[in-house]
């Protein structure tokens, strides 16, 4: 996670898996990176909205982007800190 003056970025390792894409994402669809990690994600977390987060962040806040970057092998996300003019 990286936090500057106009913007966060939240950065990870590795492309989208299994030919997911940026506007696939928007709308919802998810699909886990590391299905083992995932699986014990409920177990572990006091959470159970598992996939939920990427359409909760947008409805609050529509103005995030990602970026699949495959020849780098990293995806990020930029979350304006203002909203961005028109």
């Amino acid at each position: 996670m990286f936090i500057f003056d106009d913007r966060i970025e939240i950065r990870s390792p590795g492309k989208l898996p299994n030919s997911l894409t940026v506007e696939q994402i928007r709308h919802g669809l998810r699909r886990s990176r590391n299905v083992l990690l995932a699986s014990f994600a409920p177990e572990l977390l006091n959470y159970r909205g598992i996939g939920s987060g990427v359409l909760r962040a947008l409805k609050s806040w529509p103005f995030i982007s990602w970026f699949n970057d495959t020849n780098g092998e990293e995806v990020a996300a930029t979350i304006p800190l203002t909203r961005p003019s028109t």
